[in-house]
């Protein structure tokens, strides 16, 4: 009997932890899109079936202006990674160049049998206009797209608003 109360205190302990680190998924059409929050980030992965750049961008509303949009490509040169604002529609700009700081943080990228995949970090709190808070029971727009070439200038292939819950 008095390990009971130890059992019973461990249980809540594990459930509170697991509850933490819950693990979200989506599907938007062949993309697919998981997160997690882990210890003031949100970690992000992305899969898309095509040899070009994957992106996530992230807006209070359901448009493509203003919003914080990351981009990931794999090249022959490596895993490239952008961090961008969209100013106007066709007009994202990289956040170095409006004289704020990439927030991108732990990046890796990696092609295999034709889809791409990517993974990426975050600050949950934003630290200027260009990046949103993304705080976990945030209602978030989740913008999804991807393309069939690595040049960000390239146009993407699919793109899709989703409302989340982070």
């Amino acid at each position: 009997m008095k390990f009971l109360p130890l059992l019973l205190i461990g249980f809540i302990i594990s459930t509170s932890l697991s509850a933490q680190n819950e693990k979200n998924q989506i599907q938007v059409e062949r993309m697919q899109i998981s997160w997690e929050h882990k210890e003031g980030q949100i970690a992000f992965t992305a899969s898309a079936p095509d040899d070009g750049w994957v992106a996530l961008g992230f807006n209070t509303k359901n448009n493509i202006v203003n919003s914080n949009l990351v981009m990931i490509g794999v090249t022959e040169d490596g895993v490239q990674a952008e961090d961008f604002y969209v100013v106007s529609a066709g007009n994202p700009k990289p956040v170095k160049s409006l004289g704020s700081k990439s927030q991108i943080k732990n990046y890796h990228g990696w092609e295999k049998q034709g889809r791409t995949t990517i993974t990426f970090s975050l600050p949950v709190e934003s630290t200027d206009d260009y990046h949103l808070d993304l705080k976990k029971g945030d209602k978030i727009w989740l913008i999804c797209a991807y393309s069939m070439e690595d040049d960000f200038g390239h146009h993407s292939r699919m793109r899709r608003h989703v409302e989340i819950t982070l």
